[in-house]
């Protein structure tokens, strides 16, 4: 029984989410430091409609360095310039920072993206900044990119 509600849970889950305009991306994170960093990202868009071509929504990005696992959980708010030849978006995203691998609520430290994004037809290509703190007060900064999918 606690199988089947987990499922309908699960179910109702994805129904709420995907009933939104989401995008899903995956890509690099290059830092200044010369760490590179795998990311795939997931969010949901237009949850709100603060003013005319800007909306707000959820994020959840997962980040490794093929050593060490992280997840970010966050909101982003992006403003859509329409252009003759597709979409720019000027996005920012904030949140939390944790480590998948040794998880512990002590650990949780923040991220800041900013950058533009043009969407083209269901398609997007991203460019952007990113900053984040390690538990042990290192800044990491560096710079993205990354190819997504609208639905």
């Amino acid at each position: 029984m606690a199988k089947v509600l987990r499922w309908v849970l699960v179910l109702f889950f994805l129904a709420g989410v995907l009933s939104f305009s989401s995008e899903l991306s995956g890509g690099v994170m290059y830092s200044f430091a010369d760490k590179l960093f795998y990311s795939a990202e997931f969010n949901t868009l237009a949850l709100v409609m603060n003013a005319p071509n800007t909306t707000s929504g959820f994020t959840v990005l997962l980040a490794t360095d093929l050593e060490k696992y992280y997840l970010s959980l966050g909101g982003i708010a992006k403003y859509d310039v329409k252009l003759d030849f597709g979409v720019i978006a000027l996005y920012g995203m904030g949140g939390m920072f944790v480590p998948i691998n040794d998880f512990g609520f002590e650990k949780i430290t923040s991220i800041v993206r900013i950058g533009a994004k043009y969407y083209f037809g269901s398609f997007s290509l991203n460019s952007g900044l990113f900053s984040f703190y390690l538990i042990d007060n290192t800044k990491v900064e560096g710079i993205e990119f990354s190819f997504g999918y609208t639905f």
